[in-house]
């Protein structure tokens, strides 16, 4: 998954910003949609087994519960504006800065975790919510003054001694922060 999020960013990158005529991000993201409806069909046709049970579940799934379609195609349209949104942020951003301004996905995540599902988490794990934020913060800010920042922090986290960083770790980026941020807050979760 890493390898393919990366090699996504990198060529999307590169063809938003190569000298050749430009595609409609909008074809691109509708295009990604339609693949992702045929995997799904082909998908619920192998679990059915048959045409018979096939047709039966998309009449009771799909055409008999417009009110569910309804509350699915919200999420799905906020998705299809963020995807939009990557192709011009891309279009505009280096792809190591998209990918670290991305990272602001977590957050976004853990507070709607709060607020809609009336979950809580530790004093920890807000902790490393808010040094991701830093994190992001820091890199669009003064790349230069980020990493004093985060080998101070990391610095820290040897100190605390739940992390066995060795000396190795010298040359810190803000990625290494992010990562650790994140396994601070799926340890404690």
């Amino acid at each position: 998954m890493t390898l393919v999020a990366a090699a996504y960013t990198v060529a999307l990158r590169y063809t938003r910003t190569s000298d050749k005529e430009l595609y409609f991000s909008t074809t691109a993201v509708c295009i990604t949609e339609v693949i992702k409806l045929f995997l799904s069909v082909g998908i619920l046709a192998k679990e059915t087994g048959n045409l018979g049970r096939f047709k039966a579940s998309l009449r009771e799934n799909v055409l008999g519960s417009p009110k569910e379609l309804m509350k699915l195609s919200v999420p799905s349209l906020v998705y299809a504006v963020q995807n939009n949104m990557a192709f011009l942020a891309l279009s505009n951003l280096d792809a190591a800065v998209y990918q670290v301004t991305y990272q602001l996905k977590i957050p976004c995540t853990a507070l709607c975790t709060v607020l809609m599902l009336n979950r809580t988490l530790s004093k920890l794990q807000w902790i490393s919510v808010f040094m991701l934020c830093g994190g992001v913060i820091l890199v669009q800010w003064k790349p230069a003054e980020a990493t004093k920042v985060m080998e101070y922090i990391l610095k820290k986290f040897k100190e605390f001694r739940h992390f066995p960083l060795g000396e190795k770790h010298s040359n810190v980026s803000i990625r290494d922060c992010c990562d650790i941020s994140w396994r601070l807050l799926v340890r404690w979760s």
